[in-house]
This record gives structure tokens, sequence and C-alpha cells, in this order.
């Protein structure tokens, strides 16, 4: 009986890697040739399940993106409003090893994005599903009464947004300085501005 191949858990697998190299030595070094020694597999097999790096990292920019509002979604644990936007917000931020890996990501692939049309178009994807993401918990705190009813909620929700990658960008920039007891007091300073701005 010939063997089955699962080929999504090897193109997961592949991305796995490219996540983690990307994480520590950076795009520059993350060739399809050291991709395929620390995989295992050959660069043909590589290529047949992705065309060029080019794909490969946007498959990995847009798996990470999955994962953490997989991650984020579970978390959740049936809180509506202001305290959904705030475990959301909280989830978001690199206070771990594993969220601050995708920051390292997401920030290498911004710099892509800024030049290429295709990158732009999947971090164009993510920000709105975050924005979106964000108006629902806001309509949400409307509807429970924690925010006034005549407030337009997209303005506020792109003010969060550009707050948190700038405090995100700031805690990888500056580690030794942004511990994760500065993040998230940064983050209830945020909050308490968010709703004084409403």
């Amino acid at each position: 009986m010939p063997k089955i191949v699962d080929h999504d858990e090897r193109r997961e697998r592949i991305i796995e890697i490219v996540a983690e190299m990307l994480a520590t030595v950076g795009a520059e070094k993350t060739t399809i040739r050291e991709i395929a020694r620390q995989s295992g597999y050959s660069r043909g097999f590589i290529e047949h399940y992705f065309h060029n790096k080019e794909e490969l990292i946007s498959k990995t920019i847009r798996w990470i993106n999955e994962k953490s509002l997989a991650r984020a979604e579970a978390a959740l644990d049936g809180k509506t409003g202001l305290a959904a936007l705030r475990s959301f917000s909280e989830l978001s931020l690199p206070l771990n090893n594993e969220v601050r890996n995708e920051w390292k990501i997401r920030m290498q692939f911004w710099g892509m994005a800024a030049v290429s049309d295709e990158h732009r178009r999947e971090q164009s994807k993510r920000i709105h599903v975050s924005e979106k993401i964000i108006v629902g918990y806001l309509q949400q705190a409307k509807e429970n009464g924690e925010i006034e009813q005549g407030v337009d909620l997209e303005p506020l929700a792109h003010s969060l947004l550009h707050r948190l990658y700038g405090l995100g960008c700031n805690a990888i920039l500056r580690p030794g300085y942004f511990t994760r007891q500065k993040q998230l007091r940064a983050l209830d300073h945020i909050m308490t501005e968010f709703v004084k701005a409403r």
C-alpha cells in the first residue's frame, strides 16, 4: 500500500522552520538552501510547495498571524466589550518568547512590504482583520454601555492599533527597558487614554 503523504503537514513544517530562521537569523540569511539543510528536505522538494523565498515569507507571515488570532480567540473566555479588547491587546504584545519572535518576523515583513506590492497586500489584509476585530469589541462596548452611543468607532480602532504597533516595536527594539511589567503598564495607560478619548 502506498504511503499517504500529508502535504499540509509538510508545508507547515517548512513554514515553522522559516519562522524560526526569520526570528533568529533574519530574512537575508533565510535562504532556500539553508531551509533545505535545516528541514532535511531537498531544495527541489521545497520549491515544489513554494515557488520562491518571497512566497515562503508571505505564507509564513500569514501563518503566524493566523496563530496569533487563534490564540487570542481561545483566551478571551467569554469576555466582551472593553474587557475583551484589553485581553486582545495584551495578547498582541511581545510579552513572551513566542510572541516576541512573531514580532521580530512582522517587523522584517513590514520593511519588505514597503517595497513589495505582494507583501503590502498581505499586510493590508492583516491590518484590516485587526481593525475589524477591534471595531467588533468596541461595538460590544457600546452595547454594554461602556462607550457613548454617538462615538465613531473606526478612528478609535485605528488609534488603538497604531499605539499597539508602536508599543510592540519599542518592546522589540528596547527589550531591556520595555520589560513585561512596563509593557503592561503602558497598555493600562493606553486603555485609560483610549477610554477617556471617547
